[in-house]
């Protein structure tokens, strides 16, 4: 399968423009503190792209944001080109104009309407409907046609939901909801929207948008959070848990709460420290719930905040008047880390880390990335963390003068006074024999 999109000659000269590129990157051995093997996989084709994904060892001795990474060629000590990709994943929507026509609604049944794209052969994938209503869960099909006569179901299962607690004081209120509704891409003109209302009142639709969606999903590493320590505080009826991911390094932006517990609604605060001692606050006051009821079915158990490398959190669930909550594990998680770079079938390569006075590598191949095509590339692993014998720890700078030889200073100090008293002296006389004698009265 070619790996790049402008076809097969370029490929092989963008891969060995890599190749050559990085005989001019200087590398030294003693500056890198570790090293893990790096393990083709058998069969690799000569100047393959292959992918690496940092094992979450590597972080705790690696600099904040991998900036110290390097891909080494042994024989040549030399760097290979990588790229570091960071999987946040990513939501592409492209509006489309639409017109609502034949609004209808009956009784206990369903309500309806059709949507006019107004031209054919728009691509399009998912709407989202507008409405005021609130606390309300239901099913949703999505029904296509080129003419509006023939119709063909696009999507049977939907569900839009709104789940809202209006509470007074700040930061009291919660609401929580989903009126988007994704079906196969489709180029058909009008879209017919039932909405199953059994039993219930109807919700107020005040118009709906069309768009062409694309959802390229997040990718996460995951690891144990250990529940270290749990306090029930009655007076300020809170829940503290304090959590250790084993090692610092890893950058975590979420927690998963796991409990079989139903029909709860908590207020939480996190907080994160290096050493279990000093805490920081990490993200404003979040919100859990789990809830299974007759108009609502859904809960969200994950706290999320922006990415930090520390190993200690504490968590702090605000009860009020309710039991505390029974927490079976809390699993910690961040954003997936791949490097992409060329391999040389039976070559030696390592990744080195641990180079605290580095910056982050800038390299050719990140124009070049955008052509290449880097789904299901042969995946490369991680021998085992290693010292490098040959690191030497930089020379620490050379303190001043003043410092190596404090004793020096009074002395000085004490002889520059008396030279500046002695020529301040020595001028006030010559002063006074160029100043003319005083007159007599």
């Amino acid at each position: 399968m070619p790996l790049f999109k402008l076809g097969f000659p370029l490929l092989a000269a963008a891969l060995a423009a890599l190749t050559v590129a990085v005989l001019s990157a200087d590398f030294s051995e003693s500056a890198w503190r570790y090293y893990r093997p790096v393990l083709l996989p058998s069969g690799l084709a000569d100047d393959s792209l292959v992918e690496l994904v940092p094992e979450v060892g590597v972080f705790p001795f690696a600099a904040l944001g991998l900036a110290d990474l390097r891909v080494v060629e042994v024989v040549s000590q030399r760097e290979t080109q990588f790229k570091l990709l960071v999987e946040r994943g990513e939501h592409r929507r492209a509006s489309i104009t639409a017109k609502m026509l034949d609004m209808s609604y009956k009784a206990g049944e369903s309500t309806s309407f059709v949507l006019d794209l107004e031209k054919e052969g728009v691509l399009h994938s998912e709407l989202e409907l507008r409405t005021t209503s609130r606390n309300f869960q239901r099913d949703v099909v999505v029904e296509g046609s080129i003419d509006g006569l023939d119709w063909r179901v696009l999507k049977t299962d939907g569900r839009i939901f709104d789940f809202t607690i209006d509470e007074a004081g700040e930061d009291q209120g919660f609401s929580v909801g989903d009126t988007r509704i994704n079906y196969p891409a489709s180029t058909v003109r009008y879209l017919k929207v039932t909405i199953d209302e059994p039993e219930q009142d109807p919700i107020v639709i005040d118009g709906a948008q069309v768009f062409f969606a694309q959802q390229f999903a997040p990718k996460r590493t995951s690891l144990p959070a250990e529940i270290v320590s749990r306090e029930e505080d009655p007076e300020q009826n809170q829940t503290l848990l304090v959590l250790d991911l084993g090692s610092p390094g890893f950058p975590v932006n979420q927690l998963f709460i796991a409990t079989e517990q139903e029909n709860f609604h908590r207020r939480v605060n996190l907080e994160a420290s290096s050493d279990s001692v000093n805490w920081r606050p990490v993200s404003k006051l979040a919100t859990i719930f789990s809830f299974n009821a007759p108009l609502f079915v859904g809960s969200d158990l994950s706290i999320n905040f922006p990415e930090i490398p520390s190993r200690y959190y504490r968590l702090t669930i605000i009860n009020q008047d309710n039991s505390p909550l029974s927490i079976r594990s809390v699993e910690a998680s961040g954003y997936l880390r791949r490097l992409i770079f060329s391999a040389r079938s039976g070559g030696d390569y390592r990744l080195y880390y641990g180079n605290s006075t580095t910056r982050a590598p800038s390299y050719e191949i990140e124009q070049l990335f955008p052509y290449l095509i880097t789904d299901d590339l042969p995946a490369v692993a991680l021998g085992p963390h290693t010292a490098t014998p040959e690191f030497a720890l930089p020379p620490e700078p050379q303190k001043p003068f003043t410092e190596r030889q404090p004793w020096l200073i009074p002395p000085v100090v004490g002889i520059a006074a008396l030279v500046i008293g002695a020529f301040l002296t020595s001028l006030l006389r010559q002063v006074r024999t160029m100043l003319p004698p005083p007159e007599n009265d």
